[in-house]
């Protein structure tokens, strides 16, 4: 088993692949007024990506002010699928998220010697 580390942020769920990488599911806005949004499946092992758009949303006369969208339920399963899918077949390695540690300074080694040539004197 895997350690535990803490999930990135917005992630709604997560599926483990078979060398250790995550699938992870997300919510994220279609466009720049947030009238459209999609359920986003990643992998962060062979970066394989999925989104499933939700339908059009609607106002919620019952609540002024909040906007509820169709199909949401249908988006995440469908990502949620296809997250499932992928992980039970993918075999690609995480990228290590810590940077890698430079090699130790080792101490200067002895200077090169150099060989004494006399310069060749120029005739005239």
């Amino acid at each position: 088993m895997t350690a535990q580390t803490a999930w990135p942020e917005n992630v709604i769920a997560r599926y483990l692949t078979l060398a250790g990488a995550t699938v992870d599911l997300t919510h994220r806005n279609e466009t720049e007024d947030g009238k459209k949004k999609a359920t986003h499946a990643a992998c962060t092992g062979c970066k394989a990506t999925t989104t499933k758009t939700w339908a059009d949303s609607y106002p919620n006369y019952g609540r002024p002010g909040v906007t509820e969208f169709q199909n949401q339920g249908v988006g995440d399963r469908s990502a949620r699928a296809w997250a499932q899918e992928h992980a039970e077949t993918c075999r690609a390695l995480a990228a290590p998220t810590a940077p890698v540690a430079a090699p130790e300074p080792q101490a200067d080694p002895e200077p090169r010697r150099r060989l004494w040539f006399p310069t060749r004197r120029k005739t005239a």
